[in-house]
C-alpha cells in the first residue's frame, strides 16, 4: 500500500515549509554529495521543494512521484524532469542515477524494503535522507496528545511504513551527521487547526467520530496558549546504494 498525497497538494507547501535560512542548510547539506555532472533522482520529488532549488543550483534532478496533483504543482513552479511513478516499480533501468534521495517518503509505504530495493537497483553510488527529528517540546506534546487520544479511542494513527529517520535503527548508515537544530515558535491555534483539518496524512482515515472528539481534547486542553516552542534536530543520512538492495526479502532487525 502506498498513500498519495494528491488530497493536500494545494496546501502541502504551506504547511510543510521551512525558513530560507533552515532550507538553506539543508541544500547545501544535500549538495555535498551530488556532483553536478551526474543524474540525480528525487524518489517521491511532490511538489518539488527540494528538487527545484537544486535544479536551479546547476544540478540534474529527475523527480518521480505517485500523485499527479503534487507532480502538477512541482511543474507549476518550474521543476523539470517529472516522471509518474511507484517507488516500489520505479520505472528506470538499473544503475539510471548516481544518487537518489527519498525524504519525507518511505511513512507512506507499506512495503518499504521493496521501495529501498528499487531505489538501490536505479542507483549507481549513494542513497541520502534527510532526517527530521521533532524533539520533545510543547508543541510536540501537543501534536502527540491527538494521537494519544485516538488511540485511547481505539485508533492507531501509526503510518503504514517506515520514516527516513527511524531507517538507522534498522540500517545503519554509512555517514550520518547534523544540519541544523530548528527552534521555532508555534501558533497553537493554528497548529490546531490544521489538524481539525486533516493536514497530515496519518489523520486522513481517522473515522469522523474519533476525529472530533480528539480535536475537541486538543482545544479543551491546549486551545487558550498563544505559541508554544518546538525543536526539531536535522540531519543528513547516506549508505552506499548496494546496501539497500539486500532490504526487499528480509526482516526487521538492525544490520550492520
Amino acid at each position: 500500500m502506498s498513500v498519495p498525497f494528491d488530497r493536500i497538494a494545494d496546501r502541502f507547501d504551506e504547511t510543510r515549509g521551512y525558513p530560507e535560512h533552515v532550507m538553506a542548510d539543508i541544500l547545501s547539506a544535500l549538495a555535498s554529495v551530488l556532483d553536478k555532472q551526474e543524474l540525480v533522482l528525487d524518489a517521491g520529488v511532490g511538489t518539488g521543494r527540494f528538487a527545484l532549488p537544486l535544479q536551479a543550483k546547476g544540478y540534474e534532478v529527475v523527480g518521480v512521484d505517485l500523485s499527479p496533483r503534487m507532480l502538477a504543482k512541482a511543474s507549476d513552479k518550474g521543476v523539470e524532469g517529472l516522471v509518474r511513478g511507484d517507488l516500489r516499480a520505479l520505472p528506470f533501468r538499473d544503475g539510471t542515477f548516481a544518487v537518489a534521495m527519498s525524504i519525507h517518503v518511505l511513512h507512506l509505504i507499506s512495503d518499504w524494503r521493496t521501495a529501498l530495493a528499487e531505489i538501490g537497483r536505479v542507483t549507481k553510488e549513494i542513497y541520502v535522507s534527510v532526517a527530521f527529528e521533532k524533539e520533545d517540546s510543547p508543541a510536540q506534546r501537543i501534536r502527540d496528545y491527538y494521537d494519544e487520544v485516538c488511540a485511547g479511542l481505539g485508533y492507531d494513527t501509526s503510518h503504514p511504513g517506515m520514516r527516513e529517520r527511524e531507517l538507522p535503527d534498522i540500517l545503519l548508515p554509512d555517514t550520518q551527521r547534523p544540519v541544523i537544530v530548528h527552534e521555532h515558535e508555534v501558533d497553537v491555534e493554528s497548529l490546531i487547526n490544521d489538524y481539525e483539518s486533516r493536514t497530515y496524512s496519518s489523520q486522513w482515515t481517522v473515522p469522523e467520530d474519533i476525529h472530533s472528539e480528539a480535536i475537541d481534547a486538543m482545544r479543551e486542553k491546549y486551545g487558550r496558549l498563544g505559541k508554544v516552542k518546538g525543536i526539531e534536530r536535522i540531519s543528513l543520512l547516506t549508505w552506499k546504494a548496494e546496501r539497500l538492495r539486500a532490504l526487499a526479502n528480509t526482516e526487521t532487525r538492525r544490520f550492520p
